[in-house]
């Protein structure tokens, strides 16, 4: 799939090219030179507004009433898969304003005499937070209460774009204090899966609380620029610069915030929570080899970092679950 588009981009800048140098030799060298330069700032205008729209724009699930339908957000799902999120969806509904003003919501599972808590933080587009949503009925049946919110411009929760864990980290802070607030003796671990994982590693650097006592992460990326470079490069066959340069002028025009200046290596260098990676060797869409600079940035005492041989994107639950739970368990019985 990758090849293919590497392909038709590369195509396409060619044929541009060659259309651009038929008009040189036509129209006159400086005439031509001037349609050249106009037509090459248009397409790298078009491409950058393309990337960054496409990328981080809300795509709106499928509503009705208070639960969302299973149209082309749940489409594919296996049956295990939409247990557990129907599970999730029966949790209390939580809502919280965050620092900018949006309203945001997510689910609470209550395990009843326990003071502990799994704070989950779902992936890129995943509406019903399907893509956690087994590994929190896992957390619940260990006997931990489950947390789960919509992160902004995803499911119930309000924002016209996604964050990409860059404005998450202060979300999933306003959540944590929802829960010390309730519980003061709450015993809360951070949980995240792809951009979740990227969301728990910013959040990490974070001011918490001492009710925050370890964290996992799973296939999350290093940070928003070299996520979107990568995709840029290896998947579009384009050229990073000036692209992701002007991506970065746009999003932070639009947005209010720079690629290249939130990452999650630079977040875990301020942590000192204990902190699990886990990466799939096989995951082309946050590559594998995106792992070995934040487990290295990470300044916790207490890290440790798992390969799951084989695993692709956010599959390593999957593909090996006896390694996967074994030694997520684990973390969390000496860590919590």
């Amino acid at each position: 799939m990758n090849r293919t588009k590497i392909i038709i981009g590369r195509i396409i800048f060619f044929t541009v090219l060659l259309a651009l140098a038929v008009l040189f030799i036509v129209m006159g060298w400086w005439l031509a030179l001037i349609i050249e330069a106009v037509v090459f700032v248009a397409l790298i205008m078009a491409i950058s507004f393309f990337m960054v729209s496409h990328s981080m724009k809300r795509r709106e699930p499928m509503f009705k009433g208070d639960v969302i339908e299973w149209g082309a957000p749940g489409a594919g799902l296996s049956d295990i898969v939409r247990d557990a999120v129907e599970w999730l969806e029966t949790g209390e509904l939580w809502e919280q304003t965050s620092e900018d003003g949006l309203l945001l919501k997510g689910r609470f599972v209550k395990k009843e005499g326990s003071h502990t808590y799994a704070l989950c933080c779902h992936g890129y587009k995943n509406h019903r937070m399907q893509d956690i949503s087994n590994q929190a009925k896992h957390f619940y049946d260990l006997g931990h209460n489950v947390f789960a919110g919509n992160a902004r411009g995803h499911g119930r929760s309000e924002g016209r774009y996604i964050g990409m864990g860059c404005k998450e980290r202060r979300d999933i802070v306003g959540w944590i204090n929802m829960i010390v607030k309730m519980d003061p003796k709450a015993k809360i671990f951070l949980y995240g899966v792809s951009m979740g994982g990227a969301t728990v590693m910013t959040t990490s650097g974070e001011k918490l609380p001492d009710n925050v006592k370890c964290a996992i992460e799973d296939c999350g990326f290093s940070s928003i620029w070299d996520e979107f470079s990568m995709h840029l490069s290896e998947g579009f066959g384009v050229p990073v610069f000036p692209v992701m340069y002007i991506c970065n002028v746009i999003c932070k025009a639009k947005y209010g915030f720079e690629f290249r200046h939130h990452s999650a290596v630079e977040q875990v260098k301020k942590t000192n929570l204990p902190f699990l990676f886990i990466h799939g060797d096989a995951d082309t869409f946050v590559p594998y080899r995106m792992m070995k600079p934040v487990f290295e940035a990470c300044a916790s005492e207490f890290k440790k970092s798992v390969t799951i041989n084989g695993a692709g994107h956010a599959e390593s639950h999957l593909v090996d679950p006896k390694t996967y739970w074994r030694e997520v368990d684990a973390w969390l019985e000496k860590y919590l």
